[in-house]
């Protein structure tokens, strides 16, 4: 989805940066961050005794958990793509897969979290996992700065210009959503961790309101382009789908299928209006990762305070877990948690970024290399063969393959050869036999010449032009 929503000559350091996100987080997790996701410690974080953990039950935890830290590393990628120094996203993956991350779970899903102890709703990880992703995102796109080629003052009207490039291959985005439309019941719907004790039931309808979210949302946007002046946009409709998955995931348990459909209502307007927004800005989002994640996330955690029933809460997270539930109070729950996600996430951010940006120089990459793309730069060739060697290999072909033609008529020749084929001559025979016929009278014709001028020779005379 990445790589086709931005410039093919960046394509091949997105497909690498989210070959590194997952390479890190992987060992991270295991040698550190899971440790401060479980239920040791204190309402905080973890103690860190599960450092390193040897294979056990606790295993399903461990690898299903990593899977959500990874996809929280990986949102950072795409809206820092074109200009982010290597060894700048380096460090984001890092922070936000072993520390971040690994907190928020602690907060929302650990025992002796604070948030899970005054019944914060967030099922699947809005706020875990797509909140602070988008936060760290927005802070991040607003230190590297805009790509060079996104933002032109015109001078003549006095205001800047927003010259997005479009993405290069609509296909691959197309193909990136709907592996992430599918993933996505995984996520969702495993969050129940079982099937036993009833938890089939809470997982089915995690199952369908994610269904019934994504496609509301993406019928909403379908109408909004309709409606709006100018083309109608396929990335903006992929974009309001991820945007429905986003917004429903908090509360995906614990609303009704009314509720998941005014989830994806509210998503696809909430998506455009803050890709719209932060455009306006000058902050460079090439795939509105702050919009789809950071907004949507937010929207979702408010929703599920607002849209949960207390018996779908009750068969979700247990007669224990909100002991008087009314909407006002839970609100205020999920803003609560809200603030402290987004919080932090952009409170690291600036302590990670802004040292590197002007102590150690910078968080971008040179302009040289940003025009020819980062593709050129770290692998030293682009992901696609450009035109002209395209060219060249076409014409280098039909001139080896009228070549071989060539050789083969020469022989034919020599040979003196002539093929039928049901009883009339081949075309190859017959043009050897129409050659044959013109270079006999030729040779008449220069014979009766010779004759002619030997006999009565013609008188020459200069002519002047």
């Amino acid at each position: 989805l990445e790589a086709g929503s931005i410039e093919s000559i960046n394509s091949q350091s997105i497909l690498f940066k989210n070959l590194l996100d997952i390479s890190i987080v992987s060992i991270g997790w295991w040698s550190f961050g899971y440790s401060l996701s479980t239920s040791t410690g204190d309402a905080f974080a973890g103690d860190g005794s599960e450092a390193f953990s040897e294979p056990g039950s606790d295993w399903t935890l461990l690898f299903f958990s990593w899977a959500f830290a990874a996809t929280s590393a990986t949102i950072v990628s795409g809206a820092v793509a074109g200009r982010i120094l290597l060894r700048t996203y380096v460090t984001i993956s890092i922070v936000m897969g072993w520390l971040l991350f690994p907190i928020y779970f602690h907060w929302a899903y650990a025992t002796n979290g604070w948030l899970f102890e005054i019944g914060f709703i967030d099922f699947a990880g809005s706020g875990v996992v797509h909140l602070g992703g988008g936060m760290a995102a927005l802070v991040g796109s607003i230190i590297v700065g805009p790509r060079l080629s996104r933002f032109v003052y015109d001078y003549e009207a006095l205001k800047w210009v927003d010259k997005k490039p479009r993405g290069h291959s609509v296909m691959m985005s197309f193909v990136g959503t709907l592996l992430l439309w599918f993933g996505w019941y995984g996520f969702n719907a495993g969050s129940t961790l079982g099937v036993s004790d009833g938890r089939f039931v809470v997982a089915s309808t995690c199952l369908f309101n994610t269904s019934l979210a994504t496609s509301a949302s993406i019928l909403t946007m379908s109408m909004i382009g309709a409606l709006m002046p100018g083309k109608f946009s396929l990335f903006d409709v992929m974009n309001a789908a991820l945007a429905g998955l986003v917004t429903v995931t908090a509360g995906c348990a614990t609303v009704s299928g009314w509720g998941a459909i005014i989830c994806g209502i509210l998503a696809a307007p909430v998506y455009k209006l803050g890709s719209t927004g932060i455009a306006s800005m000058r902050i460079d989002d090439p795939v509105d990762a702050i919009s789809v994640h950071g907004l949507c996330g937010a929207l979702g955690l408010l929703l599920a305070g607002l849209l949960s029933q207390e018996t779908l809460v009750i068969r979700a997270y247990g007669e224990d877990y909100i002991s008087d539930f009314n909407v006002g109070r839970q609100l205020g729950v999920q803003i609560a948690g809200f603030l402290a996600i987004a919080g932090l996430t952009a409170v690291a951010m600036l302590l990670l970024l802004l040292p590197q940006k002007y102590i150690l120089g910078t968080v971008r990459i040179n302009e040289q290399d940003e025009l020819v793309g980062n593709d050129y730069g770290y692998f030293g060739a682009h992901a696609y063969p450009d035109w002209d060697e395209m060219v060249r290999n076409a014409k280098m072909h039909d001139k080896r393959v009228a070549e071989i033609k060539r050789r083969k008529e020469k022989k034919d020749w020599e040979l003196g050869k002539v093929t039928w084929t049901k009883g009339r001559t081949s075309r190859s025979g017959v043009r050897m036999e129409k050659s044959r016929e013109k270079s006999r009278d030729s040779k008449n014709l220069k014979e009766s010449t010779q004759n002619t001028s030997s006999h009565n020779p013609l008188p020459t005379q200069d002519v002047q032009i």
